[in-house]
């Protein structure tokens, strides 16, 4: 089995707490074992609202994209999580 290229979208709950966001998504995203490679960036929405976008890269195992936005929904402030793309490598 190959690789596969994960991007998650994540929405803060509120501007105030977004570097203590981003920082809580760090940590889990190198908690987690199964995670080869990883990227996070800031993408600006609107009116001063931003979103974290997350790339990861996995095993293609059945599961392994589902377990990784089960563990970052634990994640505080976190107001929401979407994968947005999911590729092959």
């Amino acid at each position: 089995m190959g690789d596969v290229l994960v991007r998650f979208s994540i929405m803060p709950e509120d501007m105030e707490h977004f570097e203590t966001l981003k920082e809580n998504i760090l940590k889990k995203v190198k908690s987690i074992s199964i995670i080869k490679k990883y990227d996070i960036k800031e993408q600006d929405i609107a009116f001063g609202m931003k979103s974290i976008i997350l790339n990861v890269v996995v095993p293609d195992d059945a599961g392994g994209a589902d377990l990784i936005e089960q563990k970052l929904s634990e994640v505080k402030y976190l107001s929401s999580l979407e994968v947005t793309s999911m590729d092959r490598l």
